[in-house]
């Protein structure tokens, strides 16, 4: 692809990192599935947590553990660029990596090789600051500390621009008060990336500035940790800030321009989600159509029933249409043309695809699928949020409508 046409083959450097993925999994994530068996199968969510609901020490002592040894390997940071010390992958090798990564039994730890929570490009600004890059920066490339996000409020999900979240200057230091809500991974991170507004109104989008909170900040509080329809408990927190102040050496970036912050981690997520989408959704339609091909009902296996049919045809088509959106959105990306239109459309048409195709493969599997022995049933609740966020489902066909009206 290096003359600029974009290619339907798979780059030969995506075939060799993942190739060394599959190998990375059996020789070092496999042998922990056998350490580690009960965090996997039907009672992994509820092992996976305390009684406060919070993730237990075992589980994290697991995560830890994958993490180093994909630092060691050269996983964990692959998609950062070269100069922050990363593996320098552009976003369409970064995604068909993905999309290689999710296909396969999810009943596995074979997804805690990467944490694209905390080693994102929205962190590429504390590289730049002598102070944020030896405190917080390589602490997160190396998997020593993990970080999370805070962005979304209980009243304003979609419309960011007014958050009610504010940081005053004290003297010197910014003094934040506010709330977050459904913050991700909030309740176990070391410290929290988290946008208030400094001056202007609500709406604007300049104006709102990011700060680094540390854990042992004592104006950060863990509220209520929510519990969620998927199967990733102790996952989302309320988070409050009151009175929480931070020296001016923590915010980052320039005053009020924490927006395109936020926005450089959402739109990193668009892509990543139609990415695993495709991955799983081709997981399943293969599991699908093994079941279809031997499970037999009044003598026939149930695949020559044209409504087993249709539904399998379904599956397939849309994982084609999503697969090569998502790919020429990345391939648009790495040129520097236009493709915000593309990435919505791409996350729209991902995230539907993950829940239509969970849904046929339960159907598919009939009783069986229903059940927690089979995987179908975790994956069809894991997909639906992924129609919410990173931009829910209404606010991508928004974006899509405004690149062809003119209003």
């Amino acid at each position: 692809m290096s003359d600029g046409a974009m290619s339907f083959e798979t780059p030969e450097q995506v075939k060799l990192i993942n190739s060394q993925i599959d190998r990375f999994i059996e020789q070092e994530v496999k042998p922990l599935e056998e350490e580690y068996p009960q965090f996997l199968g039907e009672d992994r969510e509820r092992n996976m947590v305390d009684g406060d609901h919070r993730l237990v020490d075992e589980y994290l002592e697991l995560r830890d553990k994958i993490h180093q040894k994909s630092v060691d390997a050269g996983f964990y940071t692959m998609a950062m660029p070269e100069r922050v010390g990363g593996g320098g992958l552009n976003a369409l090798e970064d995604t068909m990596v993905m999309e290689h990564l999710h296909n396969r039994d999810p009943d596995g730890y074979h997804t805690l090789i990467f944490d694209r929570l905390s080693v994102d490009h929205s962190i590429i600004p504390l590289y730049d600051d002598d102070y944020q890059r030896e405190k917080y920066f390589e602490p997160v490339m190396n998997a020593e500390k993990h970080m999370t996000f805070g962005l979304t409020e209980p009243d304003h999900g979609s419309d960011p621009t007014w958050m009610d979240s504010t940081a005053e200057k004290g003297g010197d230091e910014w003094v934040i008060n506010g709330t977050k809500a459904f913050i991700s991974n909030s309740v176990e991170a070391d410290f929290i990336m988290v946008h208030a507004r400094t001056s202007g109104e609500d709406g604007d989008a300049d104006g709102i500035s990011t700060f680094l909170v540390d854990r042992d900040n004592p104006g950060w509080e863990i509220g209520k940790i929510q519990r969620s329809m998927g199967t990733k408990q102790g996952a989302q927190a309320i988070n409050h800030f009151n009175d929480c102040r931070v020296p001016e050496s923590q915010m980052v970036g320039e005053e009020g321009q924490g927006f395109r912050t936020a926005m450089t981690w959402v739109g990193a997520g668009r892509l990543h989600i139609p990415a695993k989408a495709v991955g799983i959704s081709q997981w399943m339609f293969d599991r699908s159509v093994e079941y279809a091909e031997n499970r037999k009902t009044f003598g026939e296996p149930i695949g020559s029933r044209q409504s087993i049919q249709e539904l399998l045809v379904e599956m397939r088509v849309a994982i084609e249409q999503v697969r090569w959106l998502y790919r020429y959105t990345a391939w648009k990306m790495d040129r520097g043309e236009e493709y915000r239109w593309l990435q919505s459309a791409a996350k729209l048409q991902g995230a539907n695809l993950w829940c239509d195709v969970a849904d046929n493969a339960i159907q598919i599997h009939g009783g069986a699928g229903y059940m927690k022995s089979l995987p179908f049933e975790g994956l069809y609740r894991d997909g639906r949020v992924t129609r919410i966020y990173e931009g829910s489902d209404e606010i991508q066909k928004r974006t899509i409508a405004r690149r062809f009206l003119d209003l």
